[in-house]
């Protein structure tokens, strides 16, 4: 028997699949989970400073899913191929805004 209380308001619910940087806002601060891309570009975004375990915040949404991401003082453009390839979870440091 499930035990698990029903979502009700204010209640977060679980997301189907893993989150990617296409799905973030602009303003959201998360933690890179990893880069599912062939080894030739993963390698690329690594030498860029986009690796597991970095925080990036979301700068700017374009058209199409491209994301420009912050990385301390730096920005990186992203097309939305590659943001989608990205997997990412919410850092705590996100600030949680309603638009």
């Amino acid at each position: 028997m499930d035990t698990t209380p029903p979502a009700g308001p204010g209640t977060a619910t679980p997301t189907r699949g893993p989150r990617t940087l296409a799905g973030c806002r602009a303003g959201d601060t998360v933690i890179v989970d990893g880069i599912d891309l062939d080894e030739r570009h993963r390698f690329r975004l690594m030498e860029l400073g986009l690796r597991a375990g970095v925080v990036i915040r979301v700068v700017q949404r374009s058209g199409f899913g491209g994301r420009v991401v912050a990385r301390g003082p730096e920005r990186i453009a992203l097309d939305g191929g590659t943001a989608r390839a990205i997997r990412v979870r919410i850092s705590d440091d996100t600030e949680e805004t309603t638009r």
